[in-house]
């Protein structure tokens, strides 16, 4: 019911902000209390000689890795300063764990990039906007631009568009704010999320990470003769 409510953008955008994640956290405490018990049940069993019961213990141990560990994990990340010059990504192109850490249906088609609430969304290189609306689905309020080689970078999640179809945009330039529409972030988790296509076939994927030159810069020369992505947050 949490994976549903979370992932379906009508129940996520009506739902209290801290209702998600409230319902987890309590949700790993009965994990931890479960995987508890069934850990002593599984030592008291081999020390009195009996038939441990281990079919609950591993099923636990599971549960406690996708629902405890990994989240955890990600909210560390989530909240560790960050290194100076160097973008944060709460989940990486095919990934299989979402940006709170939590398992997906389906590898990860960007990049997350962190950022606070509001906060400027930037154009990772030069290019047209050829798309700028409400996708109306998990990726919610949508840029997307066409660049020279027939790549289309595509940005998701925003909480306001600051271009039109039809703009030239450079690199650096603001195209939006960090919001949380479509499948709505959790507080701490917020984030950008950049997807990096080929032509018009929206399942011809490449990873960004391959073409991301760090952060912008104004200063700094970026190639023209071939696409260099940078950072769409800055840092």
């Amino acid at each position: 019911m949490l994976f549903v409510g979370a992932s379906t953008p009508a129940i996520a955008q009506r739902a209290p902000r801290f209702l998600f994640p409230i319902l987890a956290a309590v949700g790993a405490a009965l994990v931890v209390v479960s995987f508890t018990r069934s850990l002593v049940r599984f030592i008291r069993g081999r020390r009195l000689g009996a038939q441990a019961p281990l079919v609950p213990l591993v099923i636990g141990l599971v549960a406690l890795l996708l629902l405890v560990v990994f989240p955890l994990s990600h909210l560390v990340r989530a909240l560790a300063p960050a290194r100076p010059g160097v973008p944060r990504i709460l989940a990486g192109f095919g990934d299989w764990l979402g940006s709170e850490g939590y398992p997906r249906t389906s590898p990860h088609r960007g990049l997350d990039f962190a950022g606070r609430p509001g906060v400027d969304v930037l154009a990772a290189a030069d290019g047209r906007v050829s798309v700028a609306r409400d996708n109306r689905d998990l990726c919610g309020l949508i840029v997307v631009i066409d660049h020279e080689g027939g790549y289309r970078s595509v940005y998701c999640h925003f909480s306001k568009i600051g271009v039109a179809v039809g703009d030239t945009v450079r690199r650096g330039q603001r195209i939006g704010a960090v919001g949380t529409s479509g499948q709505r972030a959790w507080p701490g988790f917020e984030h950008v999320h950049l997807e990096l296509q080929r032509g018009r076939d929206v399942n011809a994927i490449e990873d960004p990470w391959l073409w991301l030159a760090g952060c912008f810069e104004a200063t700094r020369a970026y190639p023209t003769d071939r696409l260099v992505l940078t950072s769409p947050v800055r840092c």
